[in-house]
């Protein structure tokens, strides 16, 4: 039977679940698009995991173990079809195969000589993980890096041309579209994601999957599975001519046509050699219903032999954590001469983050929520969080505040690092305390009225009482939600006269009176 058309599928399916997911981290909504990108986003391998270590059972949790059977039935077609960081690197090598000699578009079967590499990086990963640090993980995930460069780099530009595209409209009276607030992203995170797609890209249009086959932990884990899948692709001895066409169409370098070998390990099920052969030379095999036996390459000694330096790689790596998670956190910053400074000793964590601890134990770093945020409050940070959280986000109020009403970001999170609230939950959620710096405050400073910071305030938690004549703010910690309105309110730089202190494990405060509060605001009503 003539498999051509199963190419021409798997490029549609990929295609509509990478639109639909780089939709959802544009930040852009819809009755349709919201639960079928959430659907997809439950079937992200490692988010999925964490979402079942962070939340106790849930059935949205369980989208890697359907990942896991479809592997098991019909090798990677996760990787082909349902992972967006797999599409936009068959972009990649469809983009540079037009600029290629024809010559230079084939790919070559490579014997695979690169087990322990492969194998190593992940149970570094995995143990990263199991000693507390999603460090290799939020470097090497796809659905990470995925996250990472839709938001960091296509955001702004994307952004960027909506809001020239409305003022353009605006000028001829037109106001169907409006224009979108602008993220101020860190430059060291923006150049962490530079450099992922910079070697993403190298890598695809070089070699094609080498990243899935080498450095992704998604691909090694789904290649142990899918090297006993039920159904898969082997080569047809009568119908078979030696002619070399699969070999030479096959993205990951498994298809030795010269010896009919099949690298199912590192197939990606992509469909490439079905739709180049002639002659129906290439089949599916029912593993299970055939007793052929289709040749492979023993690597057992190769792997044996390097099982003791793999051994020794990954204790090294282990024992560093101690290391570099305290050379990270040694970073301290300096004072401006009569200034004093102030900030909080740990990073304020979103609410629904439950805990410092939760938080870092769970955020992938795909900075969903980062692009979700409506008053991008939430920031990707760097080294904030140490070794254990590194690249996760934070709350920074120097560029804006937390809506009291929105929940925006606990809807989002596909690994459960930020559970899901409902907004009278939400009001109540204190993630971090507000600190007064009697030393910094211009009334006491200038000796002038201020007040921006209680004017601003949702829940009264911060007030005015008589000093000297004038009026100073005064903190009730048990109304203070952290919702960082007062501290982006102040109008003291560099350091604020009043900001949050964050709350290690978040607490819930005393509910105001519906009569009492809250304070209705908008970013633009900020006076400073």
């Amino acid at each position: 039977m003539k498999l051509a058309h199963l190419r021409k599928t798997r490029i549609i399916v990929s295609l509509f679940v990478f639109t639909f997911l780089l939709l959802f981290f544009l930040n852009i909504h819809g009755r349709i698009i919201d639960p079928v990108a959430e659907f997809f986003l439950r079937l992200q391998f490692f988010p999925s995991i964490l979402r079942l270590t962070a939340i106790t059972f849930a059935i949205s949790s369980l989208g890697f173990l359907l990942v896991l059977l479809l592997t098991f039935l019909f090798g990677r077609v996760y990787c082909s079809s349902i992972c967006p960081m797999g599409t936009m690197q068959d972009i990649f090598i469809a983009i540079a195969r037009r600029f290629k000699s024809r010559k230079k578009r084939r790919f070559v079967y490579t014997p695979n000589k690169k087990l322990i590499l492969r194998y190593s990086i992940l149970s570094a990963t995995l143990l990263f993980w199991i000693f507390g640090s999603l460090f290799l993980l939020n470097l090497l995930d796809p659905y990470s890096n995925f996250g990472k460069i839709s938001v960091t780099l296509v955001q702004p530009a994307f952004t960027r041309g909506v809001n020239i595209l409305s003022a353009l409209l605006e000028r001829m009276d037109l106001y169907i579209l409006a224009p979108m607030l602008t993220q101020s992203l860190p430059r060291d995170v923006i150049a962490v994601s530079v450099g992922i797609f910079g070697v993403i890209f190298v890598l695809s249009v070089w070699r094609g999957r080498l990243f899935c086959n080498s450095l992704c932990p998604v691909g090694s884990i789904l290649g142990l599975v899918s090297s006993r899948s039920v159904y898969r692709i082997a080569f047809q001895d009568e119908a078979c001519t030696f002619c070399g066409k699969c070999e030479r169409v096959c993205k990951a370098e498994c298809l030795d046509s010269k010896n009919k070998v099949v690298d199912h390990g590192r197939c990606v099920s992509c469909f490439n050699c079905f739709d180049s052969c002639s002659n129906n030379g290439l089949y599916f095999e029912n593993t299970f219903g055939s007793r052929k036996t289709i040749p492979v390459k023993s690597t057992d000694k190769n792997i044996e032999a390097g099982k003791r330096t793999f051994l020794l790689t990954v204790a090294g790596g282990v024992l560093s954590v101690p290391v570099l998670k305290k050379f990270a956190r040694a970073q301290v910053a300096a004072s401006e001469p009569g200034m004093i400074p102030t900030g909080t000793h740990k990073p304020v964590t979103p609410p629904g983050s439950v805990s410092y601890d939760h938080f870092t134990n769970n955020c992938i770093a795909c900075y969903l929520c980062v692009g979700a945020c409506p008053t991008n409050v939430i920031v990707p940070s760097f080294f904030d969080y140490g070794l254990e959280g590194f690249m996760q986000p934070k709350l920074d109020y120097h560029k804006s505040f937390c809506n009291f009403d929105c929940v925006r970001c606990t809807e989002v999170c596909p690994t459960g690092a930020i559970k899901k609230l409902d907004r009278d939950t939400k009001r109540i959620t204190q993630i971090g305390i507000a600190r007064f710096m009697y030393e910094s405050c211009i009334v006491t400073v200038d000796r002038t009225d201020c007040g921006a910071c209680s004017e601003h305030c949702p829940t009264k938690a911060v007030t005015m009482v008589p000093y000297n004549g004038l009026w100073l703010p005064h903190v009730e910690p048990d109304l203070c939600i952290g919702c960082g309105a007062c501290e982006f309110a102040c109008p003291t730089e560099p350091y604020k006269a009043i900001y949050v202190e964050s709350n290690k494990t978040h607490q819930t405060i005393t509910p105001i009176d519906d009569d009492q509060g809250p304070r209705d605001h908008h970013l633009d009503e900020f006076p400073f």
